[in-house]
């Protein structure tokens, strides 16, 4: 008996047909798992079950978008993977997506952080803390101050078992359990969380209606672009700016950033719908990457959030503006010049200072600090510049002179070239009018980086400004009033015992001496750029703002009747996204109520005060036209408290701690710049200590 009958026939032709002979069907041929798919694809339409919720009680449905979403991961965002499907929103209606989700690590953790917020002292950690003895707690809250002295000074972890020890010995009871740096830092990060966990609920609160968001770029000392967030909300009718976060930039375009902004924001719990419903102002400063009406990061929250308002920086703008006046002038920039050459010459050279010091001693005058010329708040940097140039005059022209004559080579062609340039009675006439010029603009650039200015001081300070600019056209400030008295000997040509020369040091830059016209075209300049570069406040929205300005109130009955109606009407049409029906009915007849409010607190008091009152008060007859006034107050025009986060950052992570992980420095940097003084600061028993888990 053959074998052969036991195999199957290897022929094409076999292989290729059935048993009646004919080839099979392309769709018996494709694998299961492609006709699977290609059916829930093309056939079967999913939807979200109801009875769903039941089984994973943390599941909620948006019916609105259809999407479906993790409400514990949504109020955990620290834990939370926050680029998870059901933290951004989830389409996929299957049972085995919510099963995922449910069994993940990081939901797992949300729910363990939900628990313990709800019930501490069921957690493992509040069990624990419950048995401890109350010496022990009292011992534990001693260690937590401690790290909190460390995180609010910006001081190293590593000194932390160090001020253990010295508390030690002087007598202070700890044990060395937690005396490392590892348990400073778990410490430090409960405390942080939380602080983030207060403002979290501060942001999301009903009575917070309206947000602002101030952002700024910055490289640290690890040479990592860093975006700093910084989130302006009313408490209590006051304004409040709060840190929100620093983030790592994964690429400097604007979608980079304003990727960098997103995960900021979603890191202290608000959604993305929360906060395109609440925030109405956007503040940066002037990079082009930021303020491009197309592709920038304003353009791009522009068209995500219709109604917002983009602002750029006043103090910013301040310092473009006067830059813009001084660079049209050549005398002025052969000024500058000779300053950055002096403050070169003596900041980077203690020897240098010492020798200025020992001449002042000499001559019986106090020498002034020669401090670094900043590139943030550069007008009051300034100012302090040339008051220690004006103050020094004299010791400094002595050392030039001797620094000349007693060396060789470069540097006593440097002193010779200085002191030439200093010697000129062009310079010292220079020097007392910019010190006039620079006290009016600082005073202005202060103003701006005020931590509760509002948009209606703006325009206050500007104006107050260039009429200072232009009264000193014909009215010598203090500084070139003094001049006169400074100047002596023969044709006035002696400053403070220094004779003075008329000679020019570059061809460029006429002979003749610069006198009033010369300075007025100063003033003018920058009171032109000054009205072009804040000119903004005059359009619409803004300057619809304009009218709950009390000092403009008419007095007349009628001419108040019909006050601001349109302006009025104007703000609830650009906000009305985030206005309810009943407020855009109700406001128009409202604002006739305040304006008769408006009417009997005339000079009472500062705006930003009466209206933080009126808005805590909440009277029912105002209440809806009151919501223009929390915009108002919550609207912000200054990033100055992203400046001072940047200045907490360059001391935390110094050149020293480059290592720092983005978690620790967000840590550390929370308390530095939000957290209370260190002898406020109380631990607050099982709510800090449960978040060490």
């Amino acid at each position: 008996m053959s074998l052969l009958k036991y195999f199957k026939p290897t022929s094409s032709t076999d292989d290729d047909t059935d048993s009646t002979g004919q080839q099979p069907s392309t769709s018996s041929k494709r694998p299961q798992a492609d006709r699977k798919k290609e059916y829930e694809r093309t056939k079967r339409k999913r939807g979200f079950l109801p009875k769903w919720t039941k089984e994973f009680t943390w599941l909620e449905y948006d019916h609105a978008i259809q999407l479906m979403y993790c409400r514990v991961c949504k109020d955990c965002p620290d834990k939370a993977d926050t680029q998870s499907s059901f933290y951004l929103g989830c389409d996929s209606f299957r049972k085995l997506s919510i099963q995922t989700h449910d069994k993940s690590k990081s939901h797992l953790m949300c729910v363990l952080v939900k628990r313990a917020k709800e019930n501490p002292k069921d957690t493992s950690m509040g069990k624990a803390i419950a048995k401890i003895n109350a010496s022990n707690f009292e011992i534990l809250k001693k260690l937590f101050r401690t790290a909190y002295y460390v995180a609010k000074e910006e001081i190293a972890l590593a000194k932390f078992p160090g001020l253990c020890k010295l508390q030690m010995a002087n007598g202070v009871e700890l044990k060395n359990t937690y005396i490392n740096d590892h348990a400073c830092g778990e410490f430090i990060k409960s405390m942080a969380h939380v602080q983030r966990e207060k403002t979290t609920e501060e942001l999301t609160a009903e009575n917070t209606r309206f947000l602002s968001v101030l952002s700024d770029g910055s490289t640290d000392s690890g040479i990592i672009e860093q975006e700093i967030v910084y989130v302006r909300y009313l408490s209590n009718g006051s304004p409040e700016t709060r840190m929100v976060k620093i983030v790592d930039v994964k690429h400097g375009h604007a979608a980079g950033i304003l990727d960098a902004i997103d995960d900021a924001v979603a890191g202290v719990g608000i959604s993305p719908d929360l906060w395109e419903s609440k925030v109405i102002c956007a503040n940066f400063d002037g990079a082009s990457v930021m303020m491009g009406d197309v592709n920038g990061v304003a353009g791009r929250l522009k068209r995500r959030i219709p109604h917002i308002v983009i602002l750029h920086c006043v103090a910013h703008k301040l310092e473009l503006a006067v830059l813009d006046a001084i660079k049209k002038l050549p005398f002025l920039l052969e000024f500058e010049e000779t300053i950055k050459s002096v403050f070169k010459m003596y900041y980077y050279s203690p020897k240098k200072r010492r020798e200025l010091k020992e001449i002042g001693r000499l001559i019986e005058e106090k020498v002034a600090h020669f401090s670094g010329l900043k590139s943030t708040r550069w007008v009051p940097s300034r100012l302090r510049s040339l008051k220690a140039i004006e103050t020094n005059y004299a010791a400094t022209i002595m050392h030039l002179e001797n620094m000349s004559t007693s060396q060789r080579g470069e540097e006593a062609a440097k002193a010779r070239g200085i002191m030439k340039a200093m010697q000129t009675t062009r310079f010292v006439k220079c020097l007392h009018f910019m010190i006039d010029y620079s006290t009016i603009l600082a005073k202005c650039s202060e103003g701006f980086q005020h931590e509760q200015i509002f948009i209606g001081h703006v325009k206050e300070i500007i104006q107050s400004t260039t009429s200072k600019l232009i009264r000193l056209k014909t009215v010598p400030g203090e500084s070139s009033a003094k001049l006169s008295d400074l100047l002596t000997g023969e044709n006035r040509q002696t400053y403070k015992g220094v004779n003075l020369t008329n000679r020019r040091q570059s061809r460029l830059i006429p002979e003749a001496i610069p006198d009033s016209s010369d300075f007025s075209k100063v003033l003018d300049d920058t009171v032109k750029y000054l009205d072009a570069r804040f000119a903004n406040f005059d359009e619409e929205p803004l300057s619809c703002f304009d009218i709950f300005d009390i000092s403009k109130l008419p007095h007349d009955r009628q001419a108040v009747s019909t006050y601001g109606d349109r302006d009025i009407e104007m703000l609830v049409k650009h906000f009305e996204s985030v206005l309810t029906d009943d407020e855009i009915k109700a406001i128009p007849d409202e604002w006739s109520d305040l304006k008769i409010w408006m009417s009997a607190h005339r000079g009472v008091g500062r705006l930003i005060d009466l209206y933080g009152d009126l808005i805590r008060e909440n009277p029912p007859h105002l209440s809806k036209v009151l919501v223009l006034l929390q915009i108002l107050l919550t609207l912000s025009p200054s990033t100055a408290a992203c400046e001072r986060g940047f200045s907490t950052m360059n001391r935390v992570k110094t050149c020293h701690r480059t290592s720092l992980l983005p978690d620790t420095l967000n840590n550390l940097m929370q308390i530095s710049a939000d957290g209370c003084k260190v002898e406020e600061y109380s631990p607050e028993g099982s709510r800090t200590l449960v978040f060490l888990c």
